[in-house]
């Protein structure tokens, strides 16, 4: 598991994701990414067709934001400015509090 730094949620919601980590995955700008919550953790990975899932998804901004779901925040307790760790695991990526 390859550890990136520490993120800090935006007062949107929102996450940057790092470039080389959007490279590794294959996410350009307009790409779409599914998100899984399990336990404490968020599991995101890169989907091809959005029309083809049922979970939440989120588009990859110019700037390599995405929008992290506002049910997910709410259950894990995340506010604005709250710190993240973000790992990246084969196809995915993980992201849990980095308190």
């Amino acid at each position: 598991m390859e550890r990136y730094s520490a993120r800090t949620i935006n007062e949107l919601g929102q996450l940057v994701l790092h470039s080389e980590l959007r490279k590794k995955l294959g996410l350009d700008a307009g790409g779409s990414v599914s998100f899984a919550l399990v336990g404490t953790l968020v599991i995101i990975q890169p989907i091809m067709d959005a029309s083809e899932t049922d979970c939440a998804v989120s588009k990859v901004t110019e700037l390599g934001m995405i929008d992290l779901p506002r049910d997910m925040r709410q259950k894990l307790d995340w506010k604005p400015k709250d710190q993240v760790a973000v790992y990246h695991v084969d196809n995915m990526i993980i992201i849990k509090s980095a308190a």
